[in-house]
């Protein structure tokens, strides 16, 4: 599961100012980049504390505490994204100290607290395979064939020359034996591509 946009948030606990960004990320380097373009914006705060979560399984996790007392921050933080169920994914929480010591269990609950809060929060999207192939078909199939591809699934465009040629896109790999089978073998394609897509949660 993946975040859509990025996402912030903002909390204020005992007159520190908390505010939690999350975003995409696929490597540590664009996760880097992030929490660099972070602490660029908000380069006035106390602390930007970080963890991120990337790859299957979540095989690549870090995090930082960024000055907080160690263990207080960025490992709670990558607590709440370990447990959303979100991977490639990058939280920062960027602190403004408010002149009242939260003590360590207060810290840990406010760093990982406001995570899983914006975990919760965010608009968030499935990763789809989506299949793209060319189909290729005789005109006298354009009201058959072609309204069937449009039905069930998601033509993105047709070309014309001695044939009608469909790039079609499909949640299934077996799209070419289903276009023999409504053509009755007068239609023919190949795939040209797969590629990950984020489809919407409701």
């Amino acid at each position: 599961m993946r975040i859509i946009n990025q996402y912030q948030c903002e909390t204020e606990i005992r007159h520190s100012r908390f505010i939690c960004i999350l975003s995409n990320v696929s490597t540590e380097e664009e996760a880097r980049l992030f929490i660099k373009d972070v602490q660029k914006q908000y380069r006035d705060a106390t602390h930007v504390c970080t963890a991120y979560v990337i790859g299957k399984d979540n095989a690549i996790t870090r995090s930082s505490d960024n000055g907080e007392p160690s263990g207080t921050a960025g490992m709670p933080m990558l607590e709440s994204l370990k447990k959303s169920g979100l991977n490639n994914v990058c939280a920062c929480v960027v602190r403004y100290f408010g002149g009242i010591k939260l003590g360590t269990g207060g810290l840990v609950r406010a760093y990982g607290g406001i995570v899983a809060d914006a975990c919760r929060a965010c608009p968030k999207a499935m990763e789809k395979m989506i299949y793209v192939y060319e189909i290729s078909y005789d005109y006298s199939l354009q009201g058959s064939l072609e309204t069937w591809l449009r039905t069930y699934h998601t033509i993105r465009d047709i070309y014309y020359d001695d044939s009608v040629h469909a790039m079609v896109e499909s949640s299934g790999a077996d799209l070419l034996d289903q276009v023999e089978a409504v053509s009755h073998g007068r239609a023919s394609g190949r795939l040209l591509r797969t590629q990950l897509s984020l489809v919407p949660l409701e």
